[in-house]
């Protein structure tokens, strides 16, 4: 009879233990998926003689949701580029630009226009971007130009 309840406790031991272990691999399989389709944004700013190119790029495997994406400049915040652009004067030097909502994808591996302008000094703009991947996770990414 002890035999017996050795063994109905090893049985309820070892099936734990693979219900434990299931769920273990089930949580890393699935953070494992959420890191495959992470976006990865970064910035470029390509200064030639007479023009500076913003641009951002998505590096990562996933896309890129925007929520939203600001500019600040002098304690002062701007919902577009295009209200930076006017109220700094800074649109008569725009040779290109392309302003971005709320909803738009940025896919893996694509490179975003933000702004051309003539002249190459740094305008002290900071650039905010939030965005969530496709498991609604949000991100944030800043930079400046």
């Amino acid at each position: 009879m002890k035999l017996e309840k050795i063994s109905d406790y090893a049985v309820i031991v070892i099936a734990l233990s693979a219900l434990f272990v299931s769920i273990w691999q089930v949580r890393l399989g699935h953070q494992h998926n959420k890191l495959s389709v992470k976006p990865y944004l970064d910035h470029h700013i390509v200064q030639t003689d007479s023009m500076m190119v913003v641009s951002f790029s998505n590096n990562g495997f996933g896309p890129a949701i925007i929520k939203e994406i600001s500019f600040f400049s002098n304690g002062q915040k701007f919902d577009t580029l295009e209200e930076y652009l006017k109220s700094s004067g800074e649109i008569k030097n725009r040779k290109g630009s392309y302003n971005y909502g709320e909803g738009t994808i940025v896919a893996s591996n694509s490179d975003n226009l933000v702004v051309k302008l003539v002249g190459t000094q740094l305008r002290e703009v900071e650039v905010r971007i939030r965005y969530i991947d496709i498991y609604e996770e949000e991100g944030q990414f800043n930079f400046s130009f």
